[in-house]
């Protein structure tokens, strides 16, 4: 299966059931495997002594989770003879972003984060985007 959301039978081979519905396209606008290798990398910074700059560390760890989000999710979405899926792309950054948000990770130090902010956000984003209309 395609991580690439599929929008017209056209580009689904022709049958109706193959276009992704509401779930499939909420499941591959989530970067789950990158979302996992954030749990797993803050994890470890965190568990580290207070010698270790863990704040600057998960800074770093979110940035180049965006990084390797961006370029994953590109190369996961890549069909030949198939323009980039720069929509999915993009929402899959982001959806990163607001998943790291949520979870705490380095916002959790800035003065005005409360974890409830970043449940709201991830509830209404994620409920959200797979709402979209088709690209044109």
């Amino acid at each position: 299966m395609s991580r690439r959301i599929v929008w017209t039978a056209y580009e689904s081979g022709g049958t109706e059931a193959s276009i992704d519905g509401y779930f499939d396209r909420l499941l591959k606008y989530i970067p789950a495997d990158v979302v996992g290798l954030w749990l797993t990398g803050s994890g470890l910074i965190q568990s580290q002594n207070d010698t270790v700059p863990r704040l600057g560390l998960l800074w770093l760890l979110f940035v180049a989770g965006l990084v390797f989000s961006f370029f994953w999710i590109r190369k996961q979405t890549a069909e030949a003879g198939k323009p980039t899926a720069w929509r999915q792309v993009v929402l899959s950054c982001v959806s990163f972003a607001i998943w790291v948000f949520a979870i705490g990770g380095p916002f959790a130090e800035l003065s005005w984060y409360q974890p409830i902010y970043g449940s709201l956000v991830l509830l209404f984003y994620t409920s959200a985007i797979p709402l979209l209309p088709a690209p044109k």
